[in-house]
């Protein structure tokens, strides 16, 4: 597997929504059926996109084309994560909100995805499960990576599932937990999730800026090489 798409598979592990949803499902019920259909079918999707999209993007800008058309994707997404960084920084973008009840981590109760977690169905997991994992610029900096690591489809594909499943890893966890230490698992979590939604701010200025100056920089060196 590519080294970059690996690492920035592992950057994407704990996010503070994903989390928030797995505690929603780890908390009803019957959280095995819920945390089945999250991991299926947002596995499947985002999965799917990833295998199109580096298709896609291998007929385009394969891993033998020329230097300055293999450049082109990481300074795109690289100016991208910069304006991101510094409209958080400038306020111009605002961070997901938390639920203004202050109970629990997680997005705001009045929103479309804090109704869908408050109300919890195997059919609600699973559009929380697309939902929570949507292609962002690190995923697509990642299929970037993956595509200019082989000229194989195969090879492209199969990393593309790999990433997801470290991208998943957590709820896969969770899922395989559930029947044994469901309460301790989510008192676990529900801590992880709090310290990261109260600084997600910062992270998310530091994450982005990080990934913007990392593309562009590979773009660089892409055009130099």
């Amino acid at each position: 597997m590519s080294v970059d798409a690996l690492l920035l598979a592992l950057t994407s592990v704990i996010r503070p929504l994903s989390v928030a949803a797995v505690c929603a499902m780890l908390a009803a019920v019957r959280p095995t059926r819920l945390l089945t259909a999250y991991v299926v079918v947002g596995f499947v999707v985002s999965a799917g996109i990833g295998t199109v999209l580096v298709v896609l993007l291998g007929v385009s800008a394969g891993s033998r084309a020329p230097a300055e058309v293999r450049a082109v994707i990481p300074f795109i997404l690289g100016a991208v994560s910069l304006g991101y960084a510094a409209g958080l920084l400038g306020g111009w973008v605002q961070a997901p909100v938390p639920d203004r009840t202050g109970a629990t981590p997680g997005p705001d109760s009045s929103s479309w995805l804090g109704r869908q977690l408050a109300n919890l169905s195997p059919r609600r997991a699973a559009l929380a499960g697309v939902l929570t994992h949507k292609p962002g610029l690190f995923y697509l900096a990642a299929l970037s990576a993956i595509t200019n690591s082989t000229s194989s489809n195969a090879g492209r594909i199969l990393q593309v599932v790999l990433y997801n499943a470290i991208w998943f890893a957590m709820p896969m966890a969770a899922l395989a937990l559930s029947r044994r230490r469901p309460v301790e698992l989510q008192d676990f979590l529900r801590r992880t999730t709090e310290w990261v939604w109260r600084r997600q701010r910062e992270i998310m200025i530091t994450a982005f800026g990080i990934l913007g100056v990392y593309l562009i920089v590979r773009g660089v060196v892409e055009l130099r090489s």
